[in-house]
Order: C-alpha cells, then structure tokens, then sequence
C-alpha cells in the first residue's frame, strides 16, 4: 500500500484554521441561546420573524444565519430565509438527543464555557482555576443564580438519558435494595433506577437546591414513597447503611485529595458488605464527552484512569474490585469498604 502524499502547507492552514476557529463554536451558542432552530422548527422562516421570535437585531441575526449556513449548520431556501439541517435539528430542545442544554450560553454550561479562558492559568498551576477567575467555585456559582441552576439540573438530566440504558444493562441491580446517590442533583439518575426496577428504594443526598428538584421528580414520577432527598455534603457523614453508595460524574470535579475525602465519606457510610460506585468516564479511553478532561482542568479536577482509580479508592480505605464499562464511554468503577 502506497504511503499518503504529504500535506501540503495549504492544507496544513486550512487544518489549523478550522481547528482554531473560535467564531463559528460561539456563533452556534448564541444561535442555541437564541433558539433559533425552534422558532424554525420544520418550516422556512425569515430572518425579520426569527429576530422578532428571539428578541433580537434582524440585521445581526442574518449575518449569524449566514456565517452558519456557510458552515451547514442552517440553509438557506432563499435571499433570507432559513430552515434547519441535520445539524440544526439537534440544537432543538424537543430533540431527544438534543445539544441544547450543553449550548445555552445562558444555561448551566455558559458560564463554564467563558470559564475556558482560564484555561492557561490551570495548565501553568494544575489548581482550580474557575475559582479566582469568577470569585466563586463553580457550584456556589450556580446557587447564587437560581436560572442557571435549574439549567445546569436539566443538562444533567439529559447526559443521564442518554446514558441511563447502558447503566441499567452494565449492573445487576437486582442485587441491591437500597441506593444512596451522593449528590444525585435533580435525581434524574436514582428515578430512572427506581422505575426501572420496583423492588429499590434510594436516597439522593445534595445541597438544598437540587434536592427541591429532585423531590418534586420523585413526586412526578410516583416514586416518592419509595424515594427521599436529604440536604446534606459529599464532604460530610453521609447517612448510614444503604446497600450502595452511587456517586456519578463528581469525582471528576476535584483533586486527588479531595477526591479521596468524598470516597472516603462513602466508605465511612456503607454497612458491612456494602459497596460504593463510581460512574465517569476514564482517562484515554474512547467516551461520549472527550473534552472533558479539560473542562475538569478548569475546575481542579481530571478525568482519571482505572489505576488511578485504584489508588483513589485505596487511599479512602476502598478496594476496587470490578469495572462495568458501557458503550458510551461510561465506567461503573464498583468498589468495596477494606476490612
């Protein structure tokens, strides 16, 4: 087989160039934020109908269009008129595979985004640089604006639906009784559990804001006599003697210290024989999200590997003893309480 030509300096720049494109990422936030791709829904809208739709400038929401349309995002049907493509339909909120929550530049994830400028000062300090970036920790960010909170709860949600199949078939569930979730947010994860199977019963503990979500899911989703949420923190004892402790994409979020100070308060609190579980994604392997490890960079935190799992664990008095991989990416890292 004949090796392949050599990349020319052409083709080298326009590599580059699409690679370090900043313009077109945040045209199709703003384009999200405005939901332009659901005022258009399935039909051709013009640009005057779309602004009015979105609260904005006519004008400005043309070049918008135009700059996307040229990157077939939209397309355009004629001089100022748009519909969605394949791509556009997925910045539709009643898509089920929907991106939008991860776009909105005014939803849980638009401040994280801006919060990629910081990006130099956590690769320079290996530390948390959201923090004196923005004054505050991501989270206590999110608190503070009850909006974003709320939409942060919905981007959570969606991750679990599309992911909440693989975890169902990766696990024996049927082996538990009770499900403690450490900081569950808006408990879409223990819902969809305790619905898949009727025999569990569970307890989603998180600050107060997410557990006057997921109570409500819980109500909504008939679950709630079999269902509670506590007010209550990773950080501190935890309460006592559920079958398995299950703690999904937090981990990732802090330092190894820290890490090992949130495992360590789930082995403190599982009974004998219980078991803790750890749902993330691992380091260099193929998942859903391989970006990331960055954003967790931003934060403090890191995506790990399995050994570094081990260690984690071994350092907050756990052994890991199997690993659950999903289609997806996503690992159920199950560990058990050391004697």
């Amino acid at each position: 087989m004949s090796a392949s030509p050599p990349a020319t300096t052409t083709d080298v720049a326009q590599q580059l160039g699409i690679l370090t494109d900043l313009v077109t990422p945040w045209a199709i936030r703003v384009a999200a934020t405005l939901r332009l791709a659901d005022h258009i829904g399935d039909a051709t809208v013009s640009v005057e109908d779309l602004a009015r739709r979105s609260d904005a400038v006519p004008e400005t929401v043309g070049r918008l269009l135009e700059h996307l349309a040229a990157r077939g995002v939209f397309q355009q049907d004629s001089p100022g008129r748009y519909r969605n493509t394949e791509l556009s339909q997925r910045l539709r909120r009643d898509h089920p595979m929907t991106f939008h929550p991860w776009l909105d530049i005014e939803g849980g994830m638009g401040q994280y985004d801006i919060g990629l400028s910081a990006l130099l000062l956590a690769v320079r300090t290996g530390e948390d640089a959201y923090t004196p970036t923005f004054g505050r920790s991501f989270f206590e960010d999110l608190n503070t604006d009850a909006r974003r909170g709320a939409a942060y709860d919905e981007l959570m949600a969606t991750l679990t639906a599309w992911t909440l199949p693989e975890i169902l078939q990766a696990y024996d569930w049927t082996t538990v009784g009770h499900i403690t979730d450490v900081a569950g947010g808006s408990g879409a994860l223990l819902t969809g559990l305790l619905q898949a199977h009727p025999h569990l019963r569970g307890t989603l503990v998180d600050d107060a804001r997410a557990v006057g979500t997921a109570s409500d899911r819980f109500t909504k989703a008939g679950i709630a006599d079999r269902a509670a949420a506590v007010v209550g923190s990773m950080f501190e004892p935890l309460p006592h003697g559920a079958d398995l402790y299950l703690i999904k994409s937090t981990v990732m979020g802090w330092g190894d210290d820290a890490g090992a100070g949130i495992l360590r308060r789930c082995a403190d609190a599982a009974r004998p024989g219980g078991r803790v579980i750890v749902a993330e994604f691992l380091r260099g392997a193929p998942r859903l999200v391989p970006a990331l490890d960055l954003y967790m960079a931003v934060l403090g935190g890191k995506e790990r590997t399995e050994e570094e799992f081990r260690a984690l664990g071994s350092a907050a008095g756990l052994t890991l003893r199997t690993v659950h991989p999903t289609p997806s990416g996503y690992c159920l890292l199950e560990f058990t309480p050391d004697a």
